[in-house]
């Protein structure tokens, strides 16, 4: 049984690129509407029942948050630009949706869809997924990395959260990933801050703070680590 996905983006182009070119039967999912406004995906949303909802912040007349909150879904993905990007962290934390950033990357797009589609796959069994297998248990883990990036977590914390043992949930999250929760942690961290520091107008300290770092300095040298320069050089390259 596919899961039926539905799609909101008023860029035509865009919303094309989203239908013809990813590949919805790879992730057992089929595309069963599409709109370009709130008042047409309310209908299509009425009339097709999606499993997931993917839609931009910002349309025409409202905005695809207000939606996400009026309309039934199991699992839902924003798409948002730059300017957007701390709007779309305040709706992770309180667990509206995964996000993905224009211009598209079409890896994150594919992890992204694939995170919304296990999500959706809870309580709605499909062949090879089920709520609490690692690959679901994981799938949770990344979400709660999203949600609370900002703040000092940890291992302990998400292990804590899903209900489950620090050592269960290390060996999983490194045998499904191949990476460790602090690696993948740090990585989300640092994508957010390089997209943070395009805004001249933040001072680097206020990154810092917004990717979880009370000490500035310290994030500097993480950025460094992880980008390969300084958070300075990165907004003056840009």
């Amino acid at each position: 049984m596919k899961l039926k996905a539905v799609i909101i983006e008023d860029e035509l182009p865009l919303l094309r690129e989203l239908v013809e070119t990813f590949s919805w039967r790879s992730v057992n999912c089929e595309v069963c509407g599409t709109a370009s406004s709130v008042e047409e995906a309310r209908r299509v949303i009425s009339e097709t029942r999606p499993d997931i909802i993917i839609t931009d912040i910002k349309l025409p007349d409202g905005d695809g948050l207000s939606l996400l909150e009026e309309m039934p879904h199991r699992a839902a993905i924003i798409i948002t630009g730059y300017s957007q990007i701390e709007f779309a962290q305040k709706a992770l934390r309180v667990g509206a949706a995964d996000f993905i950033l224009k211009p598209l990357d079409d890896e994150e797009l594919r992890q992204a869809v694939q995170r919304a589609v296990i999500k959706a796959s809870e309580g709605h069994p499909l062949h090879g997924v089920s709520g609490k297998t690692s690959n679901a248990l994981v799938h949770d883990a990344l979400l709660f990395i999203q949600k609370q990036f900002h703040k000092d977590v940890s291992l302990l914390e998400a292990a804590e959260h899903l209900e489950i043992t620090e050592g269960h949930l290390a060996s999983i999250f490194k045998k499904e990933t191949g990476k460790t929760f602090v690696q993948v942690l740090t990585e989300h961290r640092m994508t957010v801050a390089a997209t943070l520091l395009k805004d001249p107008r933040k001072r680097i300290s206020d990154v810092a703070e917004a990717c979880g770092y009370n000490d500035s300095t310290y994030f500097s040298k993480v950025f460094r680590r992880t980008v390969g320069m300084s958070p300075r050089r990165y907004r003056e390259q840009e």
